[in-house]
């Protein structure tokens, strides 16, 4: 169940195979072509060598046409673009317009050349954008931009598959038009059927898809020059639609592992409380406990710890040797009701030791916020994005200080892995497309949201990844990857429009065959070109990163993490 037919798969309409062959065989077809239709058109021979001559360079000039039209129809394409300028060119013969036939395929084929050619600039323009790039970036970049259905996107699927339906719409609407104008006008049949076969060529969509993956590819190599690369122009559609973002604190605003600064203790001897503070954290998952025991070079006596108990975001509970030992923060002893000493000035994370309810001494914690991401929020939310959440494994407290000097909408404190989960899952419900969540590690499957972004050179599990050095630029991102869909949108509305035209200009006779082709063709190119305005700027003031600077010190200065 669930599998279709090839007849019942939705048909896309299909670019010639030449579109992406340009090469000197064809350039000499061409001319050889050309030479044959200026001789036919201009020599002064009986009719029937004319038509000959037209014959053979419509021949010469599109005879693949009809090796792709017999490929097309035995997959069931019948609307394939081969099989309907085929099909136009063999009518305008049998009909007496012959030469216009033979123009037709000719001008066909130049601008199928032509658009190879622009496809291939195009392409190459796009890997320009990845010179800056390490070369790790840039060769994974040019792979997934060379991958297979790279620059596809959903809107762009849409676009094809209108296109498809109206192509099938107009060439029903074309035959209705040959057979019935003459019945019920004092038109010739012949002419009749000539408009209804321009009508039929202009309905042809490669004018409107020709550069549909291509705006999508331009935006997966400018998105990998501002630092961010996308597995796919699908994911860039999705962040381009994003409204929320769900940070992970720690590797995107801090450390992703903090260090051990410093211990005090004025019971046990410095050797003694770093002992019990790396045993006590030893089974710990939280980001303060890694920082201790990669501070700790000594052999562990495991056999003396029992009854270990994680506390999320606030330490932990335990017994060494027997003894009731807890390491926690300020947060977690006041809650409890317990006393410990307090210093004003300290804006470090600290864990204080008890062992039997007794005070012995605290463990200090870098928790530096990186300089280049402290303003990142505020310009996500000037480049679009409507809320701003940070996960953070710290306290209540100390998350929400953070999440204030950061500028974020809501505040998550004490999450472990298994809570962020949970709380990505309930806050995409109902709109999971609309929200990205960006992390750093500790995911090892994808989440609820609808993009992961990891901030890493790795992307395993993640729909893309963020140069850490680069994090400062991905504000601008948000507006490249809408710009691919504006852009999509821009060509197929043009695209439509010249056809619209020309089908009028066909249905009152002041339109030829070779003219439909050429006006379409260029439009076509025009098209393509126009992806390369994806890459125009400003997208995003990256200087707004700084905007309000003084203000935010006063509440995340860098010496206070």
């Amino acid at each position: 169940m669930g599998k279709h037919s090839e007849a019942e798969k939705p048909q896309k309409p299909l670019i010639p195979a030449t579109h992406s062959n340009l090469d000197s065989i064809i350039v000499v077809r061409l001319i050889i072509a050309a030479l044959l239709f200026a001789v036919a058109l201009l020599a002064k021979i009986p009719a029937v060598v004319t038509l000959i001559l037209l014959i053979l360079s419509a021949a010469i000039a599109g005879y693949d046409v009809v090796l792709e039209t017999i490929d097309a129809v035995e997959n069931g394409r019948y609307f394939a673009a081969p099989v309907l300028i085929l099909f136009v060119t063999f009518l305008a013969f049998v009909i007496g317009y012959s030469v216009e036939g033979a123009a037709m395929i000719m001008l066909y084929k130049i601008g199928l050349a032509l658009i190879a050619y622009a496809v291939q600039r195009t392409r190459k323009t796009a890997r320009e954008l990845l010179q800056y790039q390490s070369e790790s970036v840039a060769e994974r970049a040019a792979v997934l931009m060379e991958g297979e259905g790279a620059g596809e996107t959903k809107n762009g699927e849409e676009i094809a598959a209108a296109a498809t339906g109206i192509l099938r719409f107009v060439v029903l609407f074309a035959f209705a038009f040959a057979i019935i104008l003459p019945i019920a006008t004092s038109m010739r049949f012949t002419t009749a059927i000539h408009r209804a076969l321009i009508i039929i060529l202009v309905a042809t969509p490669i004018s409107v898809v020709s550069a549909l993956p291509l705006s999508g590819i331009m935006g997966i190599g400018f998105s990998a020059q501002y630092g961010t690369l996308f597995n796919s122009a699908k994911t860039m559609e999705k962040v381009g639609a994003a409204k929320t973002v769900i940070f992970d604190k720690n590797g995107v605003f801090s450390d992703e592992s903090p260090k051990l600064i410093g211990i005090k203790s004025d019971i046990l001897d410095e050797k003694t409380f770093m002992d019990f503070i790396a045993h006590a954290a030893y089974y710990s998952e939280q980001p303060f406990a890694k920082a201790i025991t990669d501070a700790f070079d000594q052999e562990y006596k495991l056999e003396l710890v029992s009854d270990f108990e994680e506390i999320p975001g606030c330490g932990v509970d335990l017994k060494i040797g027997g003894a009731p030992v807890t390491l926690g923060t300020r947060e977690l002893y006041a809650a409890r009701g317990e006393a410990v000493p307090y210093e004003a000035d300290n804006k470090n994370l600290v864990y204080y030791l008890m062992v039997s309810d007794k005070y012995i001494g605290k463990a200090e914690i870098s928790d530096k916020i990186h300089e280049e991401s402290s303003k990142l929020i505020p310009a996500l939310k000037e480049s679009g994005i409507q809320k701003c959440i940070l996960l953070s494994e710290e306290g209540k407290d100390e998350s929400e200080r953070l999440g204030l000097a950061l500028d974020a909408d809501e505040v998550y404190a004490e999450c472990d892995i298994d809570k962020k989960l949970r709380l990505i899952e309930n806050l995409s419900q109902g709109h999971k497309d609309s929200v990205l969540y960006v992390y750093a590690s500790g995911i090892e499957s994808h989440s609820a949201a609808g993009v992961d972004i990891r901030v890493s050179q790795k992307s395993k599990y993640a729909d893309a990844m963020i140069m850490p050095e680069e994090l400062q630029s991905f504000p601008a991102v948000p507006g490249i990857c809408r710009r691919v869909g504006q852009i999509n949108s821009e060509n197929a509305i043009f695209a439509v429009a010249v056809k619209a035209l020309l089908i009028f200009l066909s249905m009152t006779g002041h339109c030829t065959l070779w003219f439909a082709i050429f006006v379409d063709m260029a439009a076509a190119l025009a098209t393509i070109l126009n992806t390369i305005r994806v890459t125009q700027a400003p997208l995003f003031d990256l200087s707004g990163m700084l905007k309000g600077k003084d203000e935010q010190d006063e509440l995340l200065d860098d010496e206070d993490y």
